[in-house]
């Protein structure tokens, strides 16, 4: 008697309106599909073990209660079926299908992809969200201040600052020897004592590492000259290198990324889930010269985001959806996802080989497809893009 009062609580539109959160006109019709099912004898619920493992947005608990889009979903599928879900969780989507391939679950609800190697293991439900792989980077700056301080950034260097100081210790060799040579034979432009000859000796060596030449200052003596040849030829090529390096700092603001899309991650860290999709897409991944993709696996996305602000990484790969999810919670100001999609799948509910269960489930879903519940979930949980 108790359990039939639940069943008929969770029935109640006000009820169905809180769990869901639905669009009037659906949570109506989804009413009417949950209170058609009170006369076919509630009282006799199948129990069955249910495995999901915790994946935002789709499957993860909340104030000590599971819920998610997979989860939503599968309350309104399994009201209809009379079935009384007992949950249990596990680390990955690979344990979940383990756990129902080793029959210790009846199904796995959550982000689980329809793959040729899992439908070896386990059937399938048909499919109630279409997916993919994208990439995440950390949002370039925007703005004259942003765009600034990484030109700064990009310019002002531990390289630069050991490339200055290498440049003026030669300066000060050449300057040096220009001066022991030329100071014998030549003491009107550089002058006996070692201060001011010397001083005289660097504005030379700086004048022709900059624009070439120092006004009528130049060596007479045989010495003086050889040095400063040595010393032309090497400010041409200093001088080459180091325009081509600020061309390069100031064209890295210029372009949109070191990472547009998975065609850039090729010789790149790049994190991503364990025992997930884009995993074993990752791995397998070669460039057309054999290059590949160094790939770190965390146990979640919160995980990965963390290696990707340390910089231990340089993007993170995983589902496309679930990445979006992210990038809007934790705000679009410091992540984006880039490229198109790749590796398109699909989500479904994965059950036991010849599971009695399977075209119940199906056809539970294709009734709340056509009522619009599964679209007003998907907008519940992903906006209206989706």
């Amino acid at each position: 008697m108790k359990l039939i009062q639940q069943l008929k609580r969770l029935a109640s539109p006000t009820e169905l309106r809180r769990r869901v959160k639905l669009a009037p006109r659906t949570w109506a019709l989804a009413f009417c599909f949950s209170i058609s099912l009170g006369s076919c004898g509630l009282a006799h619920a199948q129990q069955i073990s249910v495995v999901t493992r915790q994946i935002e947005p789709f499957s993860f608990e909340k104030n000590g209660a599971k819920t998610g889009y997979s989860i939503e979903l599968w309350d309104l599928i399994a009201r209809e079926l009379k079935l009384d879900s007992n949950f249990s969780v596990v680390p990955s989507a690979n344990s979940m299908v383990a756990t129902v391939k080793n029959k210790q679950a009846d199904i796995a609800v959550g982000a689980l992809s329809i793959t040729s190697d899992r439908e070896k293991s386990i059937d399938f439900s048909q499919p109630f969200f279409e997916s993919g792989l994208q990439v995440l980077i950390i949002k370039k700056p925007a703005g004259t201040a942003a765009v600034l301080g990484s030109m700064v950034a990009n310019i002002f260097t531990w390289q630069l600052a050991a490339g200055l100081g290498v440049a003026l210790t030669v300066m000060f060799a050449i300057s040096h020897l220009v001066w022991k040579y030329e100071h014998p034979v030549n003491e009107e432009m550089w002058p006996k004592p070692y201060r001011s000859g010397i001083g005289e000796s660097f504005w030379w060596t700086i004048s022709i590492f900059l624009v070439g030449g120092a006004d009528n200052k130049g060596p007479i003596g045989t010495g003086g000259r050889i040095v400063a040849t040595v010393w032309m030829f090497a400010s041409v090529v200093a001088v080459s290198l180091l325009t081509a390096s600020l061309s390069a700092a100031l064209t890295v603001n210029a372009l949109p990324g070191e990472i547009n899309g998975p065609d850039d991650l090729y010789g790149k860290s790049v994190a991503t889930i364990e025992g997930s999709t884009a995993e074993s897409w990752l791995n397998g991944a070669l460039s057309g010269s054999g290059e590949t993709i160094k790939v770190q696996v965390f146990p979640d996305v919160p995980s990965c985001l963390m290696a990707l602000q340390k910089g231990k990484v340089k993007a993170v790969v995983y589902d496309a959806p679930i990445l979006h999810y992210y990038v809007n919670k934790l705000g679009p100001d410091k992540y984006e996802t880039v490229g198109n999609l790749f590796q398109k799948n699909n989500y479904g509910f994965g059950l036991q080989n010849n599971s009695t269960l399977r075209e119940p489930i199906n056809q539970a879903m294709l009734r709340l497809n056509e009522m619009g519940v599964i679209d007003e979930l998907k907008v519940k949980w992903f906006g209206a893009q989706q």
